[in-house]
């Protein structure tokens, strides 16, 4: 009787044990989120506006979470991204045209929306998901004469050295320590320009962006890379293969009444 309470009792000890290491298992579920960088919050283990964790200047920046599913306004930028904060950085896009090396310059992107932490439903993975329309301004071209101009219409062109995206989602989730931009909804194009008055007729015409590009944040700091981005091979213009290149810091704020802060990812395990 004694023998057949320890088997029962082991046999207990084993269940509990299994179900113990199976919760552990189920639970060890990483993901990356986004959290506001605070100047004085507490700990202090960032540094600058761009929320670092290593270099210069000194740590006076803390995390403050943002709750999950709490939707907080979005603002992207390039200003203030280079020279310790206090200059922009230009966004370069390359490509092939008519068999010729393209390169689109702009001096400054800028673009509003909204994003929230959320998880995902089938894996349990927690992730950022962010939703804006960029606007690139002081738009040139290599391309002699080219002038470069956005579309108001899918017919009709509008401003000179602009170019506006469509809606564009902005996503952590299966990424890792990086972030995937595309298209709101799928099929549609990131965004259609215009080419005219260039010195090769075969220049002229109309051009659209498409597929989406993975970049790596460091910090508040999103960078872009040509190299990287064009060896990914998602990115067409015209369906030719294409890069981009330059930086932009990432804010958000609860509401308009509040003044943007700089928001920077970080990796959940749950």
């Amino acid at each position: 009787m004694n023998g057949r309470r320890a088997i029962v009792g082991l046999c207990m000890l084993c269940a509990l044990l299994v179900s113990a290491f199976a919760a552990q298992s189920a639970s060890a579920i990483s993901g990356t989120t986004s959290f506001t960088c605070v100047k004085g919050a507490e700990p202090k283990d960032l540094r600058g506006e761009h929320c670092l964790k290593e270099g210069l200047p000194a740590k006076e920046y803390g995390h403050v979470a943002i709750a999950q599913d709490e939707t907080t306004e979005l603002e992207i930028t390039s200003k203030n991204t280079s020279n310790n904060t206090t200059t922009g950085t230009a966004q370069v896009f390359k490509s092939t045209i008519a068999g010729f090396g393209a390169t689109l310059s702009a001096t400054e992107v800028h673009g509003n929306g909204w994003m929230k932490n959320e998880p995902d439903v089938a894996t349990g993975e927690h992730y950022s998901v962010g939703h804006v329309t960029l606007t690139f301004t002081g738009v040139t071209s290599n391309l002699p004469g080219c002038v470069v101009s956005t579309d108001t219409s899918p017919t009709e062109m509008g401003e000179n050295g602009v170019v506006h995206t469509g809606p564009l989602k902005i996503t952590t989730t299966g990424q890792g320590d990086s972030s995937k931009i595309e298209p709101t909804e799928a099929g549609k194009p990131i965004a259609t320009f215009y080419l005219t008055g260039c010195n090769t007729a075969g220049f002229n015409g109309t051009y659209t962006v498409t597929g989406n590009l993975t970049c790596k944040p460091e910090g508040a700091t999103v960078n872009c890379n040509h190299a990287e981005v064009t060896t990914q091979n998602t990115l067409k213009l015209n369906g030719a293969k294409a890069g981009q290149e330059g930086p932009v810091t990432v804010k958000a704020r609860a509401n308009s009444g509040q003044p943007y802060t700089p928001i920077s990812p970080t990796t959940v395990t749950t």
